[in-house]
This record gives structure tokens, sequence and C-alpha cells, in this order.
């Protein structure tokens, strides 16, 4: 059976994001350097013309790429705000693309839009903590990463990345209530958003980002206009989060998430000690670790073993694991989710 778009849902993956310049540019970066979210991989300096691929990226013909946009000729752009988009049958089919630039539709025409746009440095921020595995010239580059994986589909075009908290269950609607002024800087995940109320209160608090399964679709013009990014698992109208997101999700509260715009991605940093198969010779016996949630929360312990473990969760998701001798003598398997390695 054939499907219009394949979610991918990785507890543990080795992660390849493509960040390229939507102009040509310097690349500030080389092979095998590793990178932070906030820094800076490229930049160009724009001067007066961008032309933008948009009927590409709505995968659309050139002809066709007139009536899905929302910008006429003559008509003010954004950085980050909507250029066009275009609806599936579905809500997972939606496809949205934003302006990398501000600037005015100058023109339109064999599936390109051409902005006009005042003289500014546009920077490439690397967008998560991983390593350069490959170079695109004069664009950008290719950065690797070790961690979880949920790809969404849709976001604002916004990017961020933070402490990820769990503020609602995957099926009901989140409240403003749920939103407290704790959560600030944090990236925020819960199951619906359908009323606006959730995203001003999201931007008064002023959260990282925001994680949600489904938006009610009479406020994707607001979301769009958040200050932070926001990215759904399942699409636009009142639907729960799947099971296996939200549980991945509440798994990893407390770790570094990234929220990558292109194309919609959640990127879920796990510490690289407990990833790492042993080399030759090397032994993980007797790390020492943390218990940082579940019912042992809090608890310290040492890795028993040396070989690589895993176990499947009730989701049905087999995921890497560690068996620990926690400081109260009981041996139990943990997923490394929940273990936070401790430096010595």
């Amino acid at each position: 059976m054939n499907f219009a778009r394949s979610v991918r849902i990785s507890p543990f993956s080795l992660i390849q994001v493509e960040r390229r310049l939507p102009v040509p540019g310097d690349v500030l970066v080389r092979p095998g350097e590793t990178v932070d979210p906030a820094q800076t991989i490229a930049k160009a300096e724009i001067r007066g013309w961008v032309c933008l691929d948009v009927a590409k990226e709505l995968r659309v013909k050139e002809g066709e790429l007139e009536r899905f946009l929302r910008k006429k000729p003559g008509e003010k752009v954004e950085a980050g705000e909507e250029l066009a988009s275009r609806k599936g049958f579905l809500p997972f089919t939606f496809v949205s693309y934003a302006s990398p630039v501000s600037g005015r539709v100058a023109a339109i025409g064999m599936g390109t839009v051409i902005l006009e746009t005042t003289s500014e440095v546009l920077e490439l921020k690397a967008g998560l903590k991983g390593t350069v595995s490959q170079i695109i010239p004069y664009y950008g580059a290719i950065l690797e990463s070790r961690g979880a994986l949920i790809e969404g589909v849709w976001c604002n075009g916004r990017e961020k990345a933070g402490i990820l908290k769990v503020v609602g269950d995957k099926n009901s609607p989140l409240s403003a209530e749920s939103i407290q002024t704790s959560a600030r800087g944090f990236i925020v995940a819960g199951g619906i958003i359908k009323d606006e109320a959730v995203l001003s209160r999201a931007a008064e608090v002023q959260v990282g980002g925001m994680i949600a399964g489904s938006l009610k679709a009479s406020l994707r013009d607001k979301a769009s206009a958040m200050p932070y990014p926001i990215i759904l698992t399942e699409g636009f109208g009142e639907i729960p989060m799947s099971t296996p997101a939200f549980e991945l999700l509440q798994t990893s509260e407390g770790y570094e998430v990234a929220l990558i715009a292109s194309p919609p991605s959640i990127i879920i940093s796990i510490a690289e000690e407990l990833l790492t198969p042993p080399r030759p010779g090397e032994r993980k016996i007797g790390l020492k670790v943390k218990v940082v949630r579940g019912p042992h929360r809090g608890l310290f312990g040492e890795v028993l073993e040396s070989t690589r473990r895993e176990m499947v969760l009730e989701s049905g998701h087999i995921v890497p694991s560690a068996l620990v001798r926690l400081e109260n003598g009981q041996e139990v398997e943990l997923p490394i989710f929940n273990l936070e390695a401790i430096e010595s």
C-alpha cells in the first residue's frame, strides 16, 4: 500500500540534517567539526534581489504556482512569514513555505518568486547539536547527530533548541493555565491546540517552542505569526498526538530538543556516553549514572554490562537500554533516555 507521506518516529537514530542558505554565501565550518544549535555555520549578504524556487518546495507545477501564493506582486513579506501554501486531501499533506528573508514581491514566473530586498546579512544556524558530516559549497552543510527523531507534518518556519517539558496529555486540548511562568525558555509539548489563548499565553511566558499533535485550522495564521517555533506531529483539526510520538516525548522530558523547520523535525539529543558502543579494549562497566525520570528517578547507580542491550516499551518500540545497579542495591534494566551520565 502506498501512503501520501511516511512519518518517521525513532527512539534512536543516526540523524542527518541538511542545513543550507537560500542563496550562495560563505560556509564557516569544516567536516568533522562539532557544532551547537546557536552556532552560525554559514552566512550570506543579500543585496537587492532573491529568487526563490517556491514551486519546487510546494511540489507543484510551475504554471500552477500563482494560485498557491499568499502574497501578490507589490506586497511585502517578512522573514519567516508564510509566502505560499498547498492543501492536500488529508491534514498531514499540507505543505507551507515561509520566506527566508524580508522584502517585496517583485515578480512571479517559471515557478519562482523574485523578492526585492534591502541589504542584510543572512546567518544560517546549526539548529542542533551535532557534527559536520559534509560541506555543501557556498550554501551550508550536512550535520549528523545521534538521538531520537520525530518527524512533524507542519511548522511555522521558526527554529529553536531548548529543554523539553510536557505540559499536557496526548488526547486533550491544551489550556492557557497549563503553560506556567516556569516554562519560560522550555520547549513545551501537549496534545491539541484549539484555543487562541494558548498561543498568546506561550508568547507571554516566552516559551522556547511548542510541540502539539494538532492545531485548530482557524488558528493557522495566528500560529504562523507567533515568535516561537511550533511543530505539529499530526496536522490540522482536533487530532490527538500519536501514542508512539507522545510516549517518546514523555520518556525524553528533561533532555535538550531541537525544533527544525525544513523538514519539520523534532530532534532529541542523548548523552554520547550512553549511546556509543565500546571500542575494542574499552569497557563501560562502572559508568556512573543518575536516573532522571521514571519510578527510580533521583537514584544513582552504575552500569553493570558492557554489551549493548535493548528493551521493548509498551508502545512496541525497541530502545537502547542498560543494566544498572542502583544505590539501594537493586538491579534494573532502564531505557538510556532515563539515564544521565555522571562525569568523574
